[in-house]
C-alpha cells in the first residue's frame, strides 16, 4: 500500500518541478487544464501596444534628383533668355527712328514758337525751328533715346533725324539734354563746333555768337572744332568759343585761381612756356579733382611734360608702372593710356552703366541745371 500511495503522489505531484514549466513559460508538456483555461481567459489576455514605425522619408532615387536638378536648370535659363530677348527687344524699339519723323513736345510753359507760330505746339518737325521768350521752357523726346529741354531765350534747329544719328543746333540760349544710347548717337552744334554725346546728360550755354560752356553732369560728351577735339567728363565743364577755339575741361568745383590760370594758358593757344608762371600757379591750385585738366593739357602740348606738370599729374594719377620721363620720351600715348585709365570717371565705352540716364528726368532739377549752371 504503502509503495502504491508513494507511486500515486509521485503521479500527482512530481517532485523535481520540471513538469510545471509550462504553466510559467510554456516550456515544459501541455497541460491539459491550463491548456483549457487559457482559452477561455485568451478575450481578456494582456497585450504590449503596438510598436511605432519611425517615420523615415523615402529616399529619392540619384536618377530622379539629377532630374529635378536639370528641370530646374533649365528652368532658369528659359528665364534668362526670354529676359534678355526682351531686353534686346525693347533696345532695339528704343533706338529705331523713322527718318524725319517729328519728335513729339513733352510740356512747355510761357512763350513758345515753332517755325514763328506761338501755339501749344505738339511736336518739332524736321528743320523746324523752336523759340522760346524769357520766361519760357519747353520739353522734347529726343527720338525715342533721351530726352531735350529748351530754356528761356532760346532758339534751336532739328537738324537731322534717323536711327542712330540726330543732330539739333543750338542757335543761342540753353539745351539741356539726357541721353542714353551708344555714343555718337545725339550732338548738337553750336558756332565753331560740334558737342557729340557719348551717352550722358549735359548742359549747353551759348550766346548769339556762340560763346559759352558746356557743363557734364554724368558719362562723357565730346567737343570737336578746328583745332582740337575735347573729351568732357561727368563734374566738369569746358568753355566755347565761337571762332571754334575750345577751352580745356575744369571740374565744377575748381578754385577761382586755379581757373583763371588754365584760362590764361588756352589763351595762348599751346605758345606756353613749361616752366611760366602760369603753369606754375595752376600746379599750385591743383587737387585730386583737377587732374583731368593737367592731363587734357599734357595731351595737347606734350612741351609741358618739360616742366613740373609732369611730376604732378603722376603725383595726382599714379599707376601700377610708376611715370617716368624716360617712359614717356619712348611711348608718350602708353603714359597717357596709364593715367587716362587711372581718372576717376566712368569709361566712354561703358555708357550702358549710366543706365539712370534712360528714365524720365524730374522737372524741377532739370529746370534748376537750366537756370544756375553753365555760366562759366
Amino acid at each position: 500500500m504503502n509503495n502504491g500511495n508513494e507511486r500515486m503522489r509521485d503521479d500527482r505531484m512530481p517532485d523535481d518541478g520540471r513538469d510545471n514549466d509550462y504553466l510559467w513559460d510554456r516550456s515544459g508538456p501541455v497541460d491539459l487544464e491550463v491548456a483549457r483555461l487559457e482559452r477561455l481567459l485568451r478575450g481578456h489576455a494582456h497585450a504590449d501596444a503596438p510598436r511605432r514605425a519611425r517615420a523615415i522619408a523615402p529616399t529619392k532615387p540619384a536618377s530622379r534628383i539629377r532630374r529635378g536638378g536639370w528641370r530646374i536648370a533649365f528652368s532658369a535659363a528659359a528665364v534668362l533668355a526670354i529676359c534678355a530677348l526682351g531686353v534686346s527687344t525693347w533696345f532695339k524699339q528704343r533706338l529705331h527712328w523713322d527718318a524725319g519723323e517729328p519728335w513729339q513736345v513733352l510740356a512747355q510753359q510761357g512763350d513758345v514758337r515753332i517755325d514763328g507760330r506761338s501755339q501749344q505746339a505738339s511736336e518739332l518737325t524736321l528743320d523746324g525751328t523752336l523759340e522760346t521768350g524769357a520766361n519760357a521752357m519747353t520739353r522734347l523726346r529726343a527720338a525715342g533715346i533721351g530726352e531735350v529741354a529748351v530754356g528761356a531765350g532760346s532758339r534751336v534747329r532739328l537738324v537731322e533725324t534717323r536711327t542712330g544719328h540726330h543732330r539739333m543746333q543750338l542757335e543761342q540760349g540753353s539745351l539741356w539734354a539726357r541721353v542714353w544710347a551708344p555714343p555718337g548717337q545725339f550732338g548738337v552744334g553750336v558756332a565753331g563746333a560740334d558737342v557729340i554725346d557719348l551717352g550722358c546728360e549735359f548742359l549747353l550755354k551759348v550766346d548769339a555768337d556762340g560763346n559759352g560752356s558746356l557743363s557734364v553732369l554724368s558719362g562723357w560728351v565730346q567737343v570737336d572744332n578746328l583745332r582740337r577735339e575735347v573729351l568732357v567728363p561727368q563734374g566738369t565743364r569746358v568753355r566755347v568759343n565761337g571762332d571754334g577755339a575750345a577751352g580745356t575741361p575744369q571740374a565744377f568745383s575748381a578754385s577761382p585761381a586755379f581757373v583763371a590760370a588754365l584760362e590764361a594758358i588756352d589763351a595762348r593757344n599751346g605758345d606756353v612756356d613749361p616752366q611760366g608762371e602760369e603753369v606754375q600757379r595752376l600746379i599750385a591750385e591743383s587737387r585730386q579733382q583737377d587732374a583731368i585738366s593737367l592731363l587734357v593739357l599734357l595731351r595737347d602740348y606734350p612741351q609741358l611734360a618739360d616742366g613740373p606738370m609732369f611730376e604732378r599729374v603722376a603725383q595726382l594719377l599714379p599707376t601700377k608702372a610708376p611715370a617716368t620721363r624716360d617712359a614717356w620720351r619712348s611711348d608718350r600715348m602708353a603714359v597717357l593710356n596709364s593715367w587716362w585709365d587711372a581718372l576717376p570717371y566712368p569709361r566712354v565705352k561703358r555708357w550702358w552703366t549710366q543706365w539712370p540716364d534712360a528714365f524720365s528726368s524730374r522737372g524741377g532739377k532739370m529746370a534748376h541745371w537750366l537756370r544756375t549752371q553753365g555760366n562759366g
